[in-house]
């Protein structure tokens, strides 16, 4: 199996025989030369740059738990992946670099830890599924994840922009579900599917905000990302699913009235 979980082909793995001429001293030379050249310098010297690369993220994973950004100097990240730092700096580059990249590998091991059964065959109900997936992964791994998300804030205000990519590829994807719901049928609207993915992402980023500065736990975090997801559908969908989202949102409403945050006597 590969690290996305698929099935390897491993036919591509072995040299190409014929069965009725190839004896087997020769069928184990062929395999011999294939196993050579897949050993090569070049092939052993990548992987050991790769291996010390995710050694490097490790580190970094293991700093911010422990101490946030301020626990993510070079000198802290050389010693604790035990490489020097001009070794991080050949590999990744500055502090801010090797941040990105840790970003970045949290958003395809999230990704990477999809449900299999997770299919857009119903695009609403897809859509919920990866907001939901993505806060629970984020909240299990809080000690990363929260550490991550204020180092990005605390360097925005030093003015070092946070990545966009992660959130490039989120409304990407967002985006591509809108529209094939709108191609299939569930959506009535001539809104962008872009600007409609936007609108979620920006409702989400601000809850995955409040949560990173404690002021809602887990499940307030959870309810309120759904609760724009819905929100956002609510003006979207054909007349026969409203009532459908509206019973969501209501669901949401009430555990979101728990939140520390709710002013008393709301509606």
């Amino acid at each position: 199996m590969n690290a996305q979980g698929g099935i390897v082909d491993v036919r591509h793995s072995f040299p190409q025989v014929d069965n009725k001429t190839t004896t087997l001293y020769q069928f184990d030379t062929m395999l011999q030369e294939n196993t050579d050249e897949k050993q090569s310098p070049t092939g052993r010297r990548e992987r050991n740059v790769e291996a010390r690369r995710q050694q490097i993220l490790q580190a970094a994973r293991v700093l911010l738990s422990r101490g946030g950004l301020g626990a993510l100097s070079m000198r802290k990240l050389a010693e604790e992946a035990s490489l020097s730092v001009n070794t991080l700096y050949n590999l990744w580059g500055t502090r801010e670099e090797i941040l990105k990249a840790l970003t970045l590998d949290a958003r395809d091991r999230m990704e990477a830890s999809l449900p299999k059964n997770a299919s857009p065959d119903d695009p609403l109900d897809y859509c919920r599924s990866l907001v939901q997936h993505n806060v629970r992964g984020m909240c299990r791994q809080s000690e990363l994840f929260r550490p991550m998300i204020l180092a990005w804030l605390e360097g925005e205000i030093a003015g070092h922009p946070a990545p966009v990519e992660h959130m490039a590829h989120s409304i990407g994807i967002l985006s591509q579900v809108i529209r094939m719901a709108r191609k299939r049928g569930f959506l009535d609207t001539a809104l962008k599917s872009e600007q409609v993915a936007w609108q979620i992402q920006h409702g989400a980023q601000f809850a995955q905000l409040q949560w990173a500065l404690g002021r809602i736990d887990d499940a307030h975090f959870e309810a309120r990302a759904l609760y724009g997801l819905n929100l956002a559908f609510l003006g979207l969908v054909k007349e026969e699913r409203r009532p459908e989202i509206q019973a969501k949102l209501k669901g949401l409403e009430r555990k979101l009235r728990m939140s520390p945050m709710s002013e008393e006597g709301t509606s």
